[in-house]
């Protein structure tokens, strides 16, 4: 009895870590988009500090976190501000460990075996229609559009820095009785740019990064109450010179759910407005796609929110561009800073590939919400596809919900539907 008893709690622990990070998930996979700037993308929550092994090994990349060399600008005001546009103290600042996923280059890594068909299989995503004339709904495969995009503003964090000159103290207050980890705590107060504003359209994202702190904090459904305070519902706070990543589901449920659908951080992978103007990003990028794994996932993601063919491609997985695809392989004719940007981003992708974060309505990258349209208006790379990439040779794939929780009552009543920490209990896979 008293070994029933503990399995049971184990379980009550978990389904309470899921339902935290489920919600986003059934809410921000919104599939409208705009081609030219823009593309919406799937999101997911959850809660943890950044603990666990590093995931893909590979030679280092940018130093670990040393704090900013500038201070948050004042604001030109709250009306400009309102916009949750980023704060340029942020793109001062080196992310996580350098031996971090984050901070280390794959283009002398293997490729996986599976590459093409884990590719192919990412963006496609299972459908239901209604047959006229029948009872319920059939199944089909809905093949996205592989174009890749830049998200400036929908679905792109707002990324601010807290302290600096012109910043306002900001009460920050959790609507909910449980609203992520305690270690490292979300401060009772935090100093933004004054206006800082989320926007409940993409899941009320925002992050704060606190270099005196050395802690970069991820919110989720957070709003703009008043003029002093911003609420939300989950918070999770990750140490800049940390891994950036957490433990798995399996090893830690009440720390692995995230921001995003993979549990890993909402900042990570950012196309920043600083790099783009200097022409270097030295760390992987964050990349959504329509169809990851369901169930599936290996590090550095902590929990998934797939809902494809097991087969495709995991959360946490790693692609990069193949060789021999360049800027001169596109259909335009980039000038300038456009230019600098493309070979930019497409060097990043080469030499530290990208990292799936998350799933979304088209294949996405992330800068910055508020990134400036003459750095990169987000339909640059529309002339990408997933015949462009490869992927790395996986690590150990874990499973979501864990396997030991399988044969317990309520995941394991629903066998192949089973609730995943980004999927919403009951509406299938």
């Amino acid at each position: 009895m008293k070994n029933a008893t503990g399995k049971l709690r184990w379980l009550a622990i978990f389904v309470m870590a899921a339902a935290i990070s489920v919600g986003a998930a059934a809410c921000s996979d919104d599939d409208s988009n705009d081609q030219q700037a823009d593309s919406s993308n799937g999101a997911n929550t959850g809660n943890t500090r950044a603990t666990g092994a590093t995931g893909a090994t590979g030679t280092t990349g940018t130093t670990p976190f040393t704090g900013p060399t500038g201070t948050a600008p004042a604001s030109a005001g709250a009306a400009a501000a309102a916009n949750s546009t980023s704060n340029a103290a942020v793109d001062s600042i080196s992310f996580f460990a350098a031996n971090s996923p984050w901070n280390t280059r794959v283009d002398g890594l293997p490729r996986a075996v599976n590459s093409a068909q884990m590719l192919e299989l990412a963006v496609q995503r299972i459908a239901v229609r209604e047959v006229p004339g029948k009872d319920g709904v059939v199944t089909f495969i809905r093949k996205r559009p592989e174009a890749l995009t830049v998200n400036t503003e929908a679905w792109a964090p707002p990324v601010v820095s807290a302290g600096g000159d012109g910043t306002e103290m900001t009460n920050m207050v959790c609507r909910q009785s449980e609203c992520g980890p305690s270690d490292p705590k979300v401060p009772s107060q935090l100093a933004l740019p004054p206006g800082t504003t989320p926007d409940p359209r993409y899941d009320g994202w925002l992050s704060v990064i606190d270099p005196e702190r050395g802690v970069g904090y991820d919110f989720w459904r957070a709003r703009r109450q008043d003029s002093n305070t911003i609420s939300f519902q989950f918070s999770k706070g990750w140490t800049l010179d940390g891994p950036g990543f957490s433990k798995p589901v399996s090893e830690d449920p009440l720390r692995a759910p995230g921001a995003r659908g993979s549990g890993m951080p909402l900042f990570a992978g950012l196309i920043s407005p600083g790099e783009l103007t200097s022409g270097r990003i030295d760390h992987a990028l964050a990349v959504s796609l329509p169809g990851i794994a369901r169930r599936n996932f290996v590090q550095p993601a902590s929990v998934t929110n797939g809902i494809g063919d097991r087969r495709s491609l995991p959360a946490g997985a790693r692609v990069r561009l193949r060789d021999g695809v360049g800027i001169r392989n596109s259909p335009r004719d980039f000038q300038g800073v456009r230019s600098r940007s493309v070979e930019t981003i497409l060097t990043a992708l080469r030499e530290y590939g990208a990292i799936v974060v998350d799933r979304s309505a088209v294949p996405t990258l992330y800068a910055p919400r508020g990134t400036a349209r003459r750095l990169i208006r987000g339909n640059e790379l529309d002339w990408l596809t997933v015949d462009d990439f490869e992927a790395v040779q996986l690590p150990p794939i874990f499973k979501d919900p864990p396997l030991a929780e399988i044969a317990l009552e309520g995941p394991a009543a629903q066998s192949e539907g089973t609730v995943q920490s980004g999927q919403a209990a009951g509406s299938g896979q």
